[in-house]
């Protein structure tokens, strides 16, 4: 079973299934902000994955597009509502400026 360690938060959660990490996060209790509910429409739930990245689905090109628009692209920028683990991962829940 994957694991989500949340850095900043300094706790870790299990991800069973097919849930993206918003999610999973959102069912262990840990906060997270999402404007749009998880749909990939508001780029609020972005993450820096600082490991596991593998372990991740790869970005789609909507994902890419909001990742565009809210100005938060990189290599490690990843939204929560689409990443899906499928081993463990470690994030840091970018604050809102």
């Amino acid at each position: 079973m994957p694991t989500i360690r949340v850095v900043d938060k300094g706790v870790e959660v299990p991800s069973q299934g097919a849930d993206p990490i918003l999610f999973v996060l959102w069912d262990n209790r840990v906060t997270i902000t999402s404007i749009c509910g998880g749909n990939c429409s508001c780029g609020a739930c972005n993450i820096e994955v600082l490991e596991g990245m593998e372990n991740l689905n790869p970005v789609s090109d909507e994902e890419a597009r909001v990742l565009s628009k809210i100005k938060r692209q990189g290599p490690n920028v990843r939204l929560a509502c689409q990443c899906v683990p499928n081993g463990d991962v470690a994030i840091r829940i970018v604050p809102e400026d």
